[in-house]
C-alpha cells in the first residue's frame, strides 16, 4: 500500500517498537557474521580446482580478452563479447551456450569492455568498447542491442583517434558515479609503455560517441607493459598488470589530480610467467575479490577488493583458482549475475590459448565453502545497484535486518518500510525475490505518481504464507532499469 511519504514520523514509531529487540539481534547477528568470516579465512586452501562448463567456439585467429553483458530481462539471453586480435580478426558475440551469434571484422581489437546505461541521445544504452591495433589507431563503441546482445557501431563519425597509444594493447572502461561520465583507460606495447592514457566518451550530438584526450598518469612506475586493466567504479581505482613485475594500483578519476602510483602487489605469489587478465567480482560493502590470470599457469590469482586489516591498498594472496581446461590465459571475467541455468551465482570466463577460445566457470563451483557468494541483481541494467539513474530510485529498507518474529512479540505489526522515490509519473513493480531469482511477493506493481513513497514487506510471500529467515532481495523495476536493495530477514 503507498503511504505518504514522511520516514521521520515512521521510523520513530518503528524504533520505538523494535529498537530493543533491533540492537539485541543485531549484536548476536555481528557475532555469527563475524565468527563466519573467521571460520571462512581459516579454512581457504590455497588452491581451488574448477571444471569448465561451457566453452565458446573457437576463432580463427588469436583470442585474447572477453567480457559479459547481463540481458536486461532474461539472463538466459545474456552474451559473451570476445576479441581476436589477429589479422583478419574482429569482435565476436557468442550466446550462453558458446555458440556464435555475430562477428564483426575490425582491425585487430585487443581488449574489450562494457558499461551499462551511458546516457547517449536522450536514453541510456550499454557499450561495448575495444581498441584497433592496425592502422589507424583508435577505439571503436559498439551499441549492445538490449533484445539479442549483438553490437552496432555507434563512433563518431571521425573516429576515435589515439595517436597517443603507438602500439594500442590493454584497455578497460571506467564510469565515475558521481556523474555518470564514461572514459575509456589504455595502455601501449611500445612507445611510451611506462605511462596510462585516459579518454572521455562523450554524446556527439548525433547519437554516436565522441572520444576526448584526457590525461597520460602513472608517472613512469610501469617498467615493462600493460594488457590486463580493470577498473573499480564504485572505489575509484584501476589496477593495472605490469606484465613481469606486479598489478599497481592508481586512481581512475582525473578530477582527482592524483597521476601516482598507490601500491603494487602480485609481486612474487607463485606468478613465474606474466600477469595477465584482471577482473572484479563484486559483493556489497564494495567488498569481493581481485581475480587476476597468471599466463604461465592454468591459475587465477584471488585477492580481497577491500584489501587486508583495514588497509584498502594493502591486497594479499588469498588462493588461487586452477582453470582446468584453460591455458596461457590472456583475458578474463566475472560476474555475480545470474546469467543461464548453468550459472544461477554467476560465473568466470577465461581465454583458453591452445583453443583459440573461452572456457566458462561456475561461481559456485569455484567459491564452495570457501569464498563468498555476492547475488547480483537478477536482471541486467545498471551495473551497480548504488548508481541511481534519475527516473526512480529505490532506498534501503528500515528495519535492517527485520526482526519479525520480535516485532510480534512486542504487539506490532511485524513489517519493513521501503522508501523509494519517481522523478516522474510510471510503471513500477516492486517485488521480493530468493536469492535463485524466484518471486516471493510482489509488494506493487502498476502506474505511481511521481514523488516519495513508502511501501511495506510484511515477511509473507504472495500466497500469505511467512517466509524462512535469511536474505532476500528487493528488485525495483521499470522496464527499462532495475535496482536492487538486500534485506536480511532475522528470527
Amino acid at each position: 500500500m503507498l503511504r505518504p511519504y514522511s520516514p521521520r514520523r515512521l521510523k520513530i514509531n518503528l524504533s520505538q517498537l523494535l529498537l530493543p529487540a533491533f540492537v539485541c539481534g543485531l549484536a548476536a547477528l555481528g557475532n555469527l557474521l563475524t565468527s563466519w568470516s573467521e571460520a571462512a579465512a581459516q579454512s581457504i586452501p590455497s588452491e581451488i580446482t574448477v571444471t569448465p562448463k561451457v566453452s565458446t567456439a573457437a576463432v580463427e585467429g588469436d583470442a585474447d580478452d572477453p567480457a559479459i553483458w547481463i540481458h536486461p530481462s532474461n539472463p538466459a539471453k545474456s552474451v559473451i563479447i570476445g576479441t581476436d586480435k589477429d589479422t583478419g580478426g574482429g569482435l565476436f558475440v557468442w550466446n550462453m551456450s558458446g555458440q556464435q551469434i555475430q562477428f564483426i571484422p575490425l582491425g585487430r581489437p585487443n581488449n574489450v569492455d562494457i558499461r551499462y546505461g551511458m546516457q547517449v541521445g536522450g536514453q541510456r544504452i550499454d557499450i561495448a568498447v575495444t581498441n584497433l591495433r592496425a592502422s589507424p589507431k583508435q577505439i571503436k563503441v559498439f551499441q549492445i542491442n538490449p533484445g539479442d546482445g549483438t553490437l552496432t557501431d555507434i563512433t563518431t563519425s571521425s573516429g576515435i583517434l589515439t595517436p597517443q597509444l603507438r602500439d594500442p594493447y590493454g584497455l578497460c572502461l571506467y564510469q565515475r558515479p558521481t556523474d555518470g561520465a564514461m572514459f575509456v583507460i589504455a595502455s601501449t606495447q611500445s612507445g611510451a609503455t611506462a605511462n596510462l592514457h585516459q579518454y572521455l566518451l562523450e554524446d556527439d550530438g548525433a547519437g554516436k560517441i565522441k572520444g576526448t584526450y584526457v590525461r597520460t598518469f602513472g608517472n613512469n612506475m610501469i617498467r615493462q607493459y600493460v594488457e590486463g586493466l580493470v577498473a573499480d567504479d564504485e572505489l575509484g581505482y584501476v589496477y593495472a598488470s605490469d606484465e613481469a613485475h606486479a598489478v599497481r594500483k592508481f586512481y581512475a578519476d582525473p578530477a582527482r589530480g592524483n597521476d601516482d602510483q598507490i601500491a603494487a602487489f602480485a609481486i612474487d605469489d607463485g606468478i613465474s610467467g606474466d600477469r595477465e587478465g584482471l577482473a572484479i567480482y563484486k559483493c556489497a560493502g564494495n567488498t569481493g575479490y581481485l581475480l587476476l590470470s597468471n599466463q604461465s599457469g592454468t591459475d587465477v590469482k584471488v585477492y580481497r577488493r577491500e584489501g587486508e586489516n583495514g588497509d584498502p591498498h594493502q591486497h594479499t594472496l588469498l588462493t588461487t583458482i586452477k582453470t582446468n581446461g584453460s591455458k596461457s590465459t590472456d583475458g578474463l571475467d566475472v560476474t555475480n549475475r545470474p546469467s543461464s541455468n548453468q550459472f544461477p551465482q554467476g560465473f568466470l570466463i577465461t581465454h583458453n590459448a591452445p583453443g583459440k577460445q573461452f572456457k566458462l566457470y561456475a561461481w559456485e563451483d569455484i567459491a564452495k565453502n570457501y569464498l563468498t557468494i555476492c547475488p547480483g541483481p537478477t536482471t541486467g541494467g545498471i551495473e551497480n545497484p548504488d548508481v541511481q539513474p534519475e527516473e526512480f530510485w529505490l532506498e534501503q529498507n528500515y528495519p535492517n535486518p527485520f526482526f519479525s518474529r520480535a516485532a510480534s512479540r512486542l504487539g506490532a505489526n511485524p513489517a519493513t518500510t521501503i522508501p523509494l522515490h519517481l522523478a516522474k509519473s510510471a510503471y513500477i513493480k516492486l517485488s521480493v525475490v530468493n536469492l535463485l531469482g524466484q518471486t516471493v511477493r510482489t509488494v506493487s506493481e502498476g502506474i505511481i505518481a511521481a514523488g516519495d513513497h513508502l511501501l511495506q514487506w510484511d515477511g509473507r510471500n504472495d500466497a500469505g504464507e511467512i517466509v524462512p529467515v535469511g536474505v532476500y532481495l528487493f528488485r525495483l523495476e521499470n522496464g527499462r532499469h532495475v535496482q536492487i536493495r538486500k534485506l536480511l530477514l532475522a528470527k
